[in-house]
């Protein structure tokens, strides 16, 4: 059997097709420094992204906490009370503490018989559903912002908006 080939190409078109092969060090920089340019500007806001949700996830643990504590003074008959340090970034509801991750700030606004000190304040929620009253504001890292009011009349908890 004798071989036939299928394609007849020159040593010249041989060598110009090798050529037109590969890419050239120029367009690989230029593709390496899109790339580059794209995840920088993607990264902060894949990390802007991430905050948000430790945020929310962190709201809605702490208006948890504030509605266990209201539960537990109407069915205990004992005051319950919600110790926020916002130097350390944390709170504390019944001996039991959660530090706060990730940088996320917490302060908050009560009356003053109610401050302990310039970064402690506390919460108290009585039998009867009423409350010393006072807002909750958690803030992270990326600017994000949320807020918890507890109402002083009924005690009840609500997202600020």
């Amino acid at each position: 059997m004798a071989r036939t080939p299928t394609s007849i190409i020159s040593s010249a078109g041989r060598k110009r097709a090798a050529a037109e092969a590969g890419f050239t060090l120029v367009e690989l920089l230029v593709v390496l420094a899109l790339l580059a340019l794209a995840y920088g500007l993607a990264a902060p806001a894949l990390t802007q992204a991430v905050t948000g949700s430790d945020l929310r996830r962190e709201t809605r643990e702490l208006e948890a906490a504030l509605a266990r504590a209201r539960a537990g003074a109407l069915t205990g008959g004992k005051p319950q009370r919600i110790l926020v340090d916002g130097l350390a970034g944390a709170y504390a509801v019944g001996g039991s503490r959660h530090a706060l991750p990730g940088g996320i700030i917490i302060a908050a606004s009560v009356p003053d018989s109610r401050r302990l000190s310039a970064h402690q304040a506390v919460i108290e929620f009585f039998p009867d559903g009423s409350s010393t009253g006072g807002r909750m504001t958690l803030s992270s890292p990326g600017g994000g912002k949320s807020a918890l009011a507890v109402d002083w009349l009924t005690g009840r908890v609500m997202p600020v908006q």
